[in-house]
């Protein structure tokens, strides 16, 4: 799970994660998570979101050879997606409600097998 922190504004609340922190409880009004948040070329993971009041959520990716933000797709306030990232990757969420705009972001890893020094005779 992502850890939240929470910085209001004037009709607007920015979630973003909180580095070497535990993962707080889910107050059940906004998740954003990925499972399992590292994996191995090929593997799948999945993005999980559950925000309330939100009536269109739109995620977005970066990975590491492509630094912009590309669009994955828009989608309701809950619901799963499973992800294939070829290297690591970001996801971004950005909701919309009434008058509430929320971001957050969480990351996917990606494993690579390091090939044995080569040995020469």
């Amino acid at each position: 799970m992502v850890t939240l922190a929470r910085w209001w504004f004037p009709a607007m609340l920015l979630l973003a994660p909180l580095k070497g922190q535990q993962a707080a409880k889910d107050s059940g009004d906004f998740t954003f998570e990925v499972r399992p948040s590292v994996i191995a070329p090929g593997e799948t993971a999945v993005l999980h979101w559950s925000i309330k009041g939100a009536t269109k959520v739109l995620i977005e990716e970066a990975s590491g050879s492509r630094g912009e933000l590309h669009k994955v797709g828009t989608f309701g306030g809950s619901g799963s997606l499973e992800i294939h990232p070829k290297e690591d990757t970001t996801y971004v969420v950005t909701c919309e409600g009434s008058t509430t705009f929320s971001c957050a972001s969480a990351t996917v890893r990606v494993r690579v097998k390091r090939r044995p020094p080569s040995r020469s005779n």
